[in-house]
């Protein structure tokens, strides 16, 4: 099965999941850029085409989607899975600077097995756990890492749900 049939599934799900928009032609032009995208946030979204053990963000996925969300003055958002274009197997990546000071549960202890920076690689079961261990209701509850000194949050994308919800009213 091509790849793009499995980004498009992906992308769908979470547009709907979220109640926003797939991006036309899906990143594919330059003045159109990202995969999802509402008032608020421009998306890039990122899975397999085969179910994964390790969740991975890439850092040069992340300054893309940053660069361009900067240009359409939004927050930037990275989206990716395990490769089963299933909510409850989606990850969320952004700035700690997005979901603020407020009522936040930062969850230290991600373990991260990046190669040089590049990339946050993580097994989904053991990010899970350790997210459901310390998760505190109440709060915004997000695992920890740091690309170039900006402090990021990553969260499932259920909790990202939540916050958005509640921050923005849906």
């Amino acid at each position: 099965m091509n790849n793009k049939i499995f980004s498009s599934r992906q992308e769908k799900m979470v547009a709907d999941y979220m109640g926003w928009k797939v991006v036309s032609g899906s990143g594919a032009r330059p003045f159109n850029p990202g995969d999802v995208v509402n008032s608020q946030c421009l998306v890039e979204c990122k899975t397999h085409d085969t179910e994964q053990v390790n969740v991975v963000f890439r850092k040069t996925h992340w300054q893309k989607i940053t660069s361009e969300a900067r240009a359409k003055n939004r927050y930037p958002i990275l989206i990716t899975d395990n490769g089963t274009q299933k909510s409850n197997d989606t990850w969320v990546l952004t700035s700690v600077k997005f979901i603020g000071n407020g009522d936040t549960n930062r969850i230290d202890g991600l373990v991260n097995t990046s190669s040089k920076g590049t990339t946050i690689t993580f097994k989904q079961d053991g990010a899970r756990s350790l997210f459901n261990t310390r998760y505190v209701s109440g709060k915004v509850n997000y695992l920890a890492e740091t690309w170039d000194n900006d402090l990021l949050a990553i969260m499932p994308l259920e909790e990202f749900r939540t916050f958005y919800q509640q921050e923005f009213g849906g």
